[in-house]
This record gives structure tokens, sequence and C-alpha cells, in this order.
């Protein structure tokens, strides 16, 4: 990188270069710096100028201002990832009686996934998504809480899902299954315009 696109980038991301206000002329500001003639000796007992300390502290202010600047235009991708989703299993009413799942009641949900399963926690089931139909957004990680509630799904570490859930809350028997194709064409179905 040569000084004129060191200069370039500097001035791109100068915070104090907003709207039309005009770049400073550093060529003038540099011949000005140098030309400066010596400050006169002091008498004794007299206090120096602070010049030297204000300009070192004013130039690190600014290679701080331009270094804060230049982080933010980094792309996203480069930042953290989002926080996992975290979703809770209902407890369930005592005997009720699930039914399959069908395209008009995976519809009713704000949330739905395909994901495998990284780890199974005593009641806490992490999984890395692998395909969001609804809901989640770019978010790579979801987590179930009381998972042990779901009567007709055991998690295993590895295994495929298909998950669904209504503002952040899965029903007991509300179509969160193993990841097959037929349960996958269903997702499908319920999810296509989404």
């Amino acid at each position: 990188m040569n000084e004129d696109q060191l200069l370039a980038r500097l001035r791109a991301a100068d915070p104090a270069l907003v709207g039309g206000t005009p770049p400073p002329d550093v060529d003038r500001l540099l011949e000005a710096a140098m030309t400066t003639t010596q400050v006169p000796a002091q008498k004794s007992g007299t206090r120096r100028p602070r010049r030297p300390l204000l300009l070192a502290a004013a130039a690190v202010a600014l290679t701080t201002a331009g270094a804060l600047a230049w982080q933010g235009t980094r792309s996203p991708a480069s930042s953290p990832s989002a926080a996992p989703l975290v979703l809770r299993v209902q407890t369930a009413d005592g005997a009720a009686k699930c039914a399959a799942p069908s395209v008009d009641r995976l519809r009713t949900n704000t949330t739905a996934f395909e994901g495998a399963v990284t780890s199974v926690t005593g009641q806490q089931v992490t999984f890395r998504v692998e395909h969001w139909y609804r809901g989640g957004g770019d978010g790579r990680t979801v987590t179930v809480d009381h998972a042990e509630n779901l009567e007709a799904v055991s998690f295993s570490t590895g295994d495929s899902y298909l998950v669904v859930a209504q503002h952040g809350r899965i029903d007991t028997c509300g179509g969160t299954v193993w990841a097959e194709p037929q349960m996958r064409d269903l997702y499908r179905q319920a999810f296509r315009d989404q």
C-alpha cells in the first residue's frame, strides 16, 4: 500500500468528514508544521508549552477514531454470530392424544426449521439449523428446553428433525418429528410461499 492509498483510506474513515465539510488541506498543514520556528527558551519557574503533548494526544485520538470507523465498515460476515434461538416445549395436559401433522396445522406456527442435533444435555437439546422454513432468519443454532415433554420424539445426537413452534413454544404434539422424506414434503407444502 502506498502513501496515496493510505491517505485515501484514512480520509474515507475520518468521522470528522461529514456532509459538506471540505477535507483538510494536508499539504498546507504539513508545511506549517515543518516550518514552525522553535519555541524560545523560557525563564526558569515558568511552564513550558504543552503543544507537542496536545498534538500527540490529537494524533492518537484521530488514529483511534479512524480505526473505529474502519471497523464499522467491515462486513457483517466477520462479526460474531447471533445468540441461539431458544424454544421451550409446553408441558403436556395429561392424557392428550396427538393428531398427525397436516399442512394446515403446520402453517399456524411462527417458527419452522430442519436441524441436526448437536447435543442432548439433560432436558436441553441443541440443533444446528440446516434449513429455515419460517422465522429464525440467519440463526444457525436453536436450543430446545424441556425436550423430555415431547411425547412422540426422542432426540439423538447426529439425527435431523423437523421442528415447529408458535411464538417460542413447541406444542407437545404439534408437528416436531424426525426428518424423513415424507415429512419434509409436508413441511415444503406448508411453508412453500414463506
